[in-house]
C-alpha cells in the first residue's frame, strides 16, 4: 500500500517512535518526527525527517486547514499540518499532552490498555476516529524490545485503517479547536 499523501507526525524519537515512523514511512507515508532532545534542526535518517529540540507544548486540530497542528516551546507553530498524530512517549507525558484535547484518550493511556488482572493487553492504542495513536515500551512489557514491538504494532494499526486515516475529521466547533497545556 502506498499512501504518499498521508502526513504523519511522530512525537518522540526513542525506539518506539523510530520503529513506528520507519514502518509507516516504508508504506509510503510522509513522516516528520519531533523530539525534545538533540540539536535543533532537521536530521534525515533513512528518509525520516527528525526535528530535534522541539518540546511539543500544544496540539490542536484545524478542520479544513491542514489537520493536526503542533506548537513547540522553542520554535512556535510548525508550518505544516498532519493527517495523524502518533505519540511515542512515556505514559505520563502522553497523558499530559492528550488530557486537554482528548480526556478519555489520556485516561486510556493509563488504564484502558490494562486487562482485569493489571497485565497489558494491547501493545499500542490507535483511535482512528480522531487519528491519534500512542505507543511505548510501557504498553508492551516495559522492556527495550517492547518499545520496538509497540511502535510496530501502532504502525500496523494505522496502516490497516487506510481509508479511515485520510477521511475528514471534524469537530463540533466552527473555529479551530485549540487547547494549551504544559510542555512535556
Amino acid at each position: 500500500m502506498t499512501d504518499t499523501h498521508r502526513r504523519i507526525a511522530v512525537i518522540g524519537a526513542g525506539l518506539a517512535g523510530l520503529s513506528c515512523a520507519q514502518h509507516v514511512q516504508w508504506a509510503g507515508c510522509a513522516v516528520t518526527m519531533f523530539d525534545k532532545a538533540g540539536a535543533t534542526g532537521v536530521v534525515c535518517i533513512g528518509g525520516l525527517h527528525l526535528l530535534g529540540g522541539h518540546t511539543i507544548s500544544e496540539m490542536y486540530h484545524e478542520p479544513g486547514h491542514g489537520g493536526w497542528r503542533l506548537h513547540s516551546v522553542e520554535h512556535g507553530a510548525h508550518k505544516e499540518g498532519f493527517d495523524a498524530l502518533l505519540l511515542a512517549l512515556p505514559a505520563a507525558q502522553a497523558a499530559t499532552l492528550l488530557e486537554p484535547l482528548l480526556p478519555w484518550t489520556a485516561i486510556q493511556c493509563s488504564t484502558a490498555a490494562l486487562g482485569a488482572d493489571g497485565a497489558r493487553v494491547q501493545p499500542a492504542v490507535w483511535l482512528p476516529a480522531v487519528r491519534v495513536g500512542v505507543c511505548g515500551d510501557w504498553l508492551a512489557g516495559g522492556r527495550l524490545e517492547g518499545a520496538w514491538l509497540s511502535g510496530r504494532a501502532l504502525a500496523a494499526q494505522v496502516l490497516a485503517q487506510g481509508a479511515t486515516v485520510t477521511s475528514s475529521f471534524t469537530t463540533s466547533r466552527s473555529s479551530p479547536s485549540r487547547h494549551r497545556h504544559r510542555p512535556v
